[in-house]
């Protein structure tokens, strides 16, 4: 009897150990199957704000292309008005259609009243161009202009079809350190401001007053490689050109030009020799012929 009692006792206990098991790994699996549940909620919550959010940015996006398309002019049901700088519409205030003509732009021309050094420096001096750079790079005084000829080709621009006046300048120690160049108009007896160029002490032409080749150098050059004299009557001058657009750089390894001209304040002398031929003195100091020069075909 205690036996039995024993044997069932040990199958109670252990079918209540079964129970007991059993209830404790229960909450366990509940536990996971919730925190499932609430993870794919979360999740799920996280996608929809995120569509909604894609779908107002491309709603925005939209819209705003069909602004840009509407003011730019792009739909026939634009209500938007256009204005200056708007496309489809003209730019500025005057000159285009329907509207008053634009003033004239002002060149900056101030009279000379005669061709002479003298002269030529006392209309520069009051003139406003002048004193402003004068000031700000300290100019003192200004060394004899000299005049150089329009040479070549008719262009229709002044600049090359005009002659200049050209002078260095010097500040208060006697340096030269500038060089300023005026366009000169003498049918009309006026000059204007065309351009200043800078000169520092490292530059050698700092030492040396324009034009930079002195005649005495340029008639010995030409007569030691031409082996002529000049033309009797005849006085050598300073002139430039317009230079050939076949010729876009002068230093260039093919063109190999480096005779000048090309500029009022790079000229180059003039002369004519005893055969009546004209010969040019460069930069470089070499003696060209007429047809050495790249000068530009201009109008006729």
């Amino acid at each position: 009897m205690s036996h039995s009692r024993s044997r069932a006792g040990e199958k109670s206990s252990g079918r209540h150990d079964d129970a007991r098991l059993y209830i404790r790994k229960q909450p366990v699996v509940q536990d996971r199957e919730y925190l499932r549940v609430r993870v794919f909620s979360t999740l799920f919550g996280i996608g929809i704000v995120v569509v909604l959010v894609l779908g107002l940015a491309l709603m925005a996006i939209i819209g705003h292309g069909s602004s840009t398309a509407t003011a730019s002019g792009g739909g026939p049901a634009s209500s938007i008005a256009h204005g200056y700088g708007s496309l489809n519409y003209p730019k500025g205030p005057c000159g285009n259609a329907g509207q008053a003509s634009c003033p004239a732009v002002d060149p900056g021309w101030f009279p000379v009243r005669a061709q002479s050094p003298g002269a030529v420096v006392a209309a520069i001096t009051g003139g406003s161009e002048f004193a402003a750079i004068a000031r700000q790079y300290g100019i003192a005084s200004l060394d004899t202009p000299a005049l150089v000829h329009a040479y070549g080709a008719h262009t229709g621009l002044d600049y090359y079809d005009d002659d200049h006046w050209v002078v260095s300048v010097r500040d208060s120690t006697g340096m030269r350190c500038g060089l300023f160049d005026f366009v000169y108009d003498r049918v009309h007896q006026r000059m204007r401001f065309s351009s200043y160029g800078v000169l520092t002490a490292q530059d050698p032409h700092s030492r040396l007053a324009f034009p930079y080749v002195p005649l005495s150098i340029a008639l010995t050059r030409f007569q030691g490689q031409r082996s002529l004299s000049e033309m009797a009557g005849t006085q050598p001058e300073l002139i430039f050109f317009p230079v050939d657009s076949n010729f876009p750089n002068l230093n260039s390894p093919v063109h190999k030009w480096a005779g000048g001209g090309n500029s009022a304040m790079d000229p180059m002398w003039h002369m004519v020799g005893a055969d009546r031929q004209n010969y040019f003195v460069g930069g470089d100091l070499n003696v060209y012929a007429q047809p050495d020069l790249p000068i530009a075909k201009g109008l006729p």
